[in-house]
This record gives C-alpha cells, sequence and structure tokens, in this order.
C-alpha cells in the first residue's frame, strides 16, 4: 500500500531528503549534452560499419601492393541476343545462362562494348592494347592454319606486363595469332602455361581443324617452358580424342586452380592471370546431347542447336566459378568476360547457323553493329554486396564507349603493371570509371573514350569509326555481305512463345560466292611485298559513305549522311587523322605450306 508523504524544503532549495527540486536550465543543459551524446554515438556507429564493412569487401590480402587475380573469359562468335540477361529484353529469356547470368548480375555490364569483325583482329587488340590496323592485322580476316604470319613479335601483350610484377599466367583454349615459329606461340608471348589450341576453330570431340576446304589436322596441344632451357618449350600434344572441348578446358582450369589454392601462404604464391579462351559456339556447331535436352523447348532446330552450345559454354562458367568460390578465392578475382565479336547468323554457303544480334544489323565479319557490338561485363570484388546484391533486378550498367583494347590499360591498373612503351596505347584506361561505379557514386567525370576506330582495312575496302552517337561506315562494310537486320524474332502460327523464323537468314549463295572469290583474290596480292600499286593508305580508299545516329536507330536502317554532312565530314577527318602514317601493311595468311602438318598434327615448322 503506497503511502502519502510531503517533502518540504528549506530556504536554500535543498529538500529535507537531500535531493534538489527541478531546475529547467540544467534540464535543458543535461538534454543537450545526452543529444551531443547521441550524435556522437551515430557517428561512431557508422564510421565503424563503413570501415568494417570496407574490411569486409576488400579481398583479403597481406602486404603493401595488393594485386588480384585476374580471369578471362572470352566466348567465340556469340551473338548480341545470345545470353539470358541479353536476351531477356528481347525474345523473353529463349536461351538460359543461369551461371553467366549470376556473374553478369554481380558485374558492370557494358553496353557499348566494341570489338573487330573477326577472330583474329579481336584478340590481337585485346593482348596489344592496340588496334590492329597498327600492324597489319585488320580487317574480316584471321589467321589460318599454316600461315607463316600472325601478330607481329614485337607487339607487348598484356600477360608479358603481368608477368613482370609476379603473376602467374594461364592460357587454356583458342590462340589463332600464329604458330609458324615458337617465338610467336602463347608460352614465347607471356603465359607461362598453355592447354588448348593454336588455330582458330576445330572440332569439339575429335579436335581437327575446322576451316572447310583447308588441309585438317589435330589442333590439341600443352605447353610450359623448359625449367632447365628457358628457352625451349615441353611441347605435348594431348590425345583426347572424343571428349567435347569445353569440358577438357574447364576440367584443367579446374585442377590448375585447385592446385593454385593448395598454396597457402597467398603473396608467396603470387597473383594468378588466367584466359579461358573457349571456342564456343563458334562453328562447326556439335552440341552435347546433354545440352539438347536441357533446350527441348526451343522450337526451332538451328537456334536449339546454337543454345546448347551456349549452355555448354555456360556450364563452363558455373565450374569455373564454384571453383573460385569453393577455394575462397571468387573475391579475391577480377572477372571480365566479352565476346570476340558478334554472331554469326549466317553459314558461308547460306545455311543458317541460330546465332542472333537482334536487334543490331549485320553478323560477325561485317562492321555493322552486329558483327562488332558484343556483350561484355567486369565483376569487381565486393561489388555484388556493395551496391546491387548478388540477384539484384537492377544491373548497374555502363553506358560508354568501350572498345576490346581497352581491358589492357584498365587491367594493368587494377594490377599495378604500369609501364612505359615504345608505342602508344589506342586502349583508355576505365578502372576509375569502374571503381566509382561499384561504390554506387556513378562516373565522377566523363566516359573517358570518345572515340572508336572499329577498322580500317584497305583489302576490303571498309572503315568505320564512332563517337559519342554517331557512326560512320565508310566503304564496304560488309565483308561477305551479311549486311540485313534479322529480325529472328517471330509468333508461331497458334500466337505461343517465340520461335526463329529461317527466312531470315537466308542470302543469295550464288552472288555470296562471288564476292568471296573476288576477295580470295584481292587477299592474295598481299602476299607480294614488293607490290606498290596496293593502297595501305586511308586516302586510297573508297569514299562511299554511311551515317547512322545510334542513339535512335540502333538497327542502323536510316542513313542520314546526306543530311548531316558536317558530322560525316568531320568523322571522316577524324578518321583520317589517328590513321595517319600509322597504318602497317595488311598481313597475308597464305595456307599452303604442307610442312605445318606432321602425321596429320599441326606443329611449329620454322
Amino acid at each position: 500500500m503506497l503511502k502519502n508523504h510531503t517533502v518540504e524544503a528549506d530556504e536554500d532549495g535543498i529538500v529535507a531528503n537531500g535531493h534538489e527540486p527541478p531546475n529547467p536550465s540544467i534540464e535543458k543543459k543535461t538534454v543537450k549534452r545526452i543529444y551531443h551524446i547521441l550524435i556522437a554515438l551515430i557517428v561512431l556507429v557508422v564510421v565503424v560499419t563503413t570501415v568494417a564493412l570496407a574490411i569486409l569487401l576488400s579481398p583479403p590480402h597481406k602486404g603493401t601492393v595488393y594485386r588480384p587475380n585476374i580471369l578471362i573469359v572470352i566466348a567465340d562468335d556469340l551473338g548480341y541476343n545470345d545470353l539470358g540477361y541479353f536476351n531477356n529484353e528481347y525474345n523473353g529469356g529463349e536461351i538460359k545462362t543461369p551461371y553467366i547470368d549470376r556473374l553478369a548480375r554481380e558485374s558492370i555490364q557494358l553496353r557499348r562494348h566494341y570489338t573487330q569483325p573477326m577472330c583474329s583482329p579481336s584478340r590481337a587488340a585485346f593482348f596489344t592494347g592496340r588496334y590492329p590496323f597498327r600492324y597489319g592485322m585488320s580487317g574480316a580476316r584471321a589467321v589460318y592454319y599454316g600461315s607463316r604470319n600472325g601478330l607481329n613479335t614485337s607487339e607487348i601483350l598484356l600477360p608479358q606486363t603481368l608477368q613482370e610484377v609476379g603473376y602467374s599466367t594461364y592460357l587454356f583454349g583458342k590462340w589463332h595469332l600464329g604458330f609458324a615459329d615458337w617465338s610467336m606461340t602463347p608460352i614465347k608471348r607471356g603465359f607461362d602455361y598453355f592447354y588448348g589450341m593454336y588455330g582458330g576453330s576445330s572440332t569439339y570431340y575429335t579436335h581437327m581443324s575446322y576451316e572447310g576446304p583447308r588441309k585438317s589436322g589435330y589442333d590439341l596441344f600443352e605447353d610450359t617452358l623448359n625449367e632447365t632451357n628457358g628457352d625451349e618449350v615441353n611441347h605435348t600434344v594431348v590425345n583426347d580424342n572424343g571428349t567435347f572441348l569445353e569440358m577438357l578446358l574447364t576440367r584443367r582450369a579446374v585442377k590448375i586452380l585447385d592446385q593454385i589454392a593448395d598454396e597457402k601462404d597467398r603473396d608467396h604464391r603470387g597473383p594468378f592471370f588466367m584466359v579461358m579462351s573457349y571456342t564456343n559456339p563458334h562453328a562447326p556447331i556439335e552440341p552435347m546431347e546433354r545440352d539438347v535436352k536441357q533446350n527441348a523447348h526451343v522450337k526451332n532446330e538451328k537456334r536449339r542447336d546454337m543454345a546448347s552450345m551456349i549452355t555448354s559454354l555456360d556450364y563452363g562458367v558455373g565450374q569455373i566459378t564454384a571453383t573460385l568460390e569453393r577455394n575462397k578465392m571468387l573475391n579475391d578475382t577480377i572477372i571480365v568476360f566479352f565476346s570476340d565479336n558478334g554472331g554469326q547468323v549466317v553459314a558461308l554457303n547460306g545455311a543458317s547457323y541460330g546465332s542472333s544480334n537482334y536487334p543490331l544489323r549485320g553478323a560477325k565479319m561485317t562492321l555493322y553493329e552486329g558483327g562488332i557490338r558484343t556483350p561484355a561485363f567486369i565483376r569487381i570484388p565486393g561489388f555484388n554486396k556493395s551496391l546491387n546484391g548478388p540477384y539484384s533486378k537492377k544491373p548497374c550498367t555502363y553506358e560508354g564507349l568501350f572498345h576490346v583494347s581497352d581491358w589492357f590499360p584498365t587491367l594493368q591498373n587494377f594490377a599495378k603493371a604500369k609501364r612505359d612503351y615504345s608505342v602508344e596505347l589506342d586502349g583508355i584506361d576505365h578502372a576509375d570509371v569502374f571503381n566509382d561505379l561499384i561504390r554506387g557514386r556513378g562516373p565522377k567525370k566523363e566516359a573517358p573514350r570518345t572515340v572508336v576506330v572499329a577498322d580500317v582495312d584497305p583489302v576490303y575496302d571498309s572503315a568505320a569509326i564512332l563517337d559519342d552517337k554517331f557512326k560512320l561506315i565508310i566503304g564496304n562494310p560488309t565483308a561477305l555481305a551479311f549486311d540485313q537486320v534479322y529480325p529472328l524474332i517471330t509468333e508461331d502460327s497458334k500466337g505461343k512463345g517465340i520461335v526463329i523464323n529461317d527466312t531470315h537468314y537466308s542470302v543469295n549463295g550464288k552472288e555470296l560466292g562471288k564476292q568471296i572469290g573476288l576477295n580470295s583474290e584481292l587477299i592474295k596480292r598481299y602476299e607480294n611485298t614488293s607490290d606498290d600499286s596496293l593502297c595501305v593508305d586511308f586516302s586510297c580508299m573508297s569514299q562511299t559513305m554511311q551515317l547512322y545516329d545510334l542513339s535512335v536507330d540502333l538497327s542502323e536502317e536510316n542513313d542520314i549522311s546526306e543530311r548531316f554532312t558536317n558530322i560525316r565530314d568531320n568523322l571522316r577527318d577524324k578518321l583520317r587523322e589517328i590513321t595517319r602514317d600509322t597504318m602497317a601493311r595488311p598481313i597475308y595468311y597464305e595456307d599452303e605450306n604442307s610442312e605445318a602438318l606432321d602425321e596429320g598434327v599441326w606443329r611449329v615448322w620454322l
């Protein structure tokens, strides 16, 4: 039971039980003091949380100089509309690529990533950081099996610069930059280990070179440097006839990654640079039965086979990613993914391939967007936790111009491997832009690249240049006549689902054959290096021009060159200035060296 009682204060205001009566001024000071303390505590919590997150999101490392692992995944002839995360926008997710999609969601997606129109030039640009016309590798031409020529050995390659700062370097899969002499092979161009094919394409099960009527030979090797004599290469023919190529490459890469992980001291073993240069989905289209069953929902047979080749690529990427994750290396590794050129929607004989670049015009071997604009992304450690989360529905995209040569200085920056060069790079460093994006701030400044030279090729009389939104094409943009917008998406007769219409792949086979023949004769003229009548200068090329505003005409259907002559002429002059006195004589890739084949196996012969 509570008792009522009163308390009386004395004349000094001190109550009988020793307590002071309430003082309004003191109360205000106390509240203010508590307020400041709370603010300080909140600030402290924010700072501590930020620091803790920074530590958690930063890859674990020791020492003063941290260099991340770098994994490059190169797809071969992958169409702009051939991946799940990309083609959902256009055809309802017909092709499923869950492993690549996961990485893409955790990455910065490059929406304007440009390559060369063909395999060898794109790979050369990636490895050198320079436009291929600087060293004679421009155009829709590739290094043939049996060719004496390839990427000039005077060019400094990205893996060589990374080796200099302690990276171990690995290449799995396609090389396609020449192998006539050992000095041209991967082991002599900056790679510690090579497991793959010297040439550009081979059958997926028998591993025989695949270049139409040209001689066929076995092309699957394993190379390392001789530990006793560093000038010699330990060269082994990989006898694994019957196993799907993607599986072979992935299994060997997984084995190497597990070996790397066994090194307990991360600083002792150093970082790695690994290139997974898959041939999927390049021809020949030989899908695994496992993958065909997984794509049974794709109604069109050609599109289903293509989807199956891409499923295999996706599976390989998933295995590599899972290995990194299992070995606690995923958050210590930068991952870059891109295709070397656009998808090949039509074969040289006019048959359908099943790839799709929709809504872009053209295909592989052309200077239209479908030949040179490819899917690409970069996953930087910590990005998925710091910004969007692993399954964000709002991916981070970069809309600025980016050329495949830009990977060279960008990755060098991340690897702290900058160096001086005797020649100027065409590639532009985007590391700062990407760092801003992964912190959720967006680029602090304008995009570093304002112009892309898509190609300059006096053999096929074709060239193209892009600025912020305009694209100028000079001469013949279609080396092999794949110049249509291939609208591959149509509803079936019952209006259910999405199918591919084969008629959109059709071309005039006879006319195509004539053009190929003419081009072959023109290329052969370059074998005679003393022929001074051949033009290797931009001024000698055709001045037929097309101009497109890609911001409103992504499919390049409306040529505005006659309406905006100032823009057209300014871009032409800019291209002339960039190429002035820097164009090398185009390489002729002859393929008639019988000594390159030894009992049915391709070999280094010079």
